[in-house]
């Protein structure tokens, strides 16, 4: 059986170890590996396939962990108590963030895990931005989009991986539904440093006309 620490540590890259380091500044130095997200993942299937035991000292173990429970072929109920051990151990948005978009069986399960991320909206920040991740990744649909709009909007915090998930959400549904975010956005009832990053990101889009990015400038406040 793969001893999966040693195995991580067989794929370090010291170069990109201290470059993602800048990029997850709340996570210690000495608790990170350095090992690329394809090559994590690959080691997760194959734990996966031995059933190998995987801690969660380092930011790779927890990242192994939230791919595990993605890829793991069982029932939604067994996913969600696999869910719900995993995300006290989310500590930085990254390990948030590309976990969530592994959670693939969210797509055959919508109704389920919508009731199951209810209660993450009123935990500390990354139970939040988890709960907002997963909205924005799965959740933006016709079925639930006017649902996914009430929370958004209703997010009000000052904890910063929580504004910048919901500014990103709000990008991301304006571009797949702009007749109903973009009165909320001329409305302005957003808290004012969501709304602007919120219309940053729009602008940033290769997917949003000239135009459009131009009259959403002058929203800003």
């Amino acid at each position: 059986m793969m001893n999966v620490r040693d195995e991580l540590f067989k794929h370090q890259d010291i170069g990109y170890k201290n470059f993602h380091s800048k990029l997850i500044p709340n996570v210690p130095a000495d608790e990170i590996i350095g090992v690329r997200v394809p090559v994590l993942r690959k080691i997760a299937k194959q734990a996966l396939k031995e059933n190998a035991d995987v801690a969660s000292k380092y930011y790779e173990e927890k990242m192994l962990r939230g791919f595990m429970a993605g890829y793991r072929k069982c029932s939604i109920d067994e996913h969600l108590k696999e869910l719900a051990e995993f995300i006290p151990l989310i500590d930085n948005w990254a390990v948030c963030d590309c976990s969530c978009s592994t959670f693939k069986f969210t797509e055959k399960n919508r109704g389920e895990v919508w009731e199951f991320i209810q209660p993450y909206l009123s935990g500390n920040e990354y139970d939040i931005r988890f709960a907002v991740v997963m909205i924005m990744d799965y959740y933006l649909t016709d079925e639930y989009i006017d649902r996914a709009i009430d929370i958004l909007f209703s997010i009000k915090s000052d904890l910063y991986y929580v504004n910048m998930a919901v500014a990103w959400a709000v990008s991301v549904a304006y571009v797949k539904y702009e007749n109903k975010i973009l009165p909320l956005l001329e409305s302005k009832i957003l808290p004012d440093w969501v709304h602007n990053k919120a219309i940053q990101k729009i602008c940033e889009s290769y997917r949003v006309e000239r135009d459009k990015k131009s009259y959403l400038r002058t929203l800003k406040v």
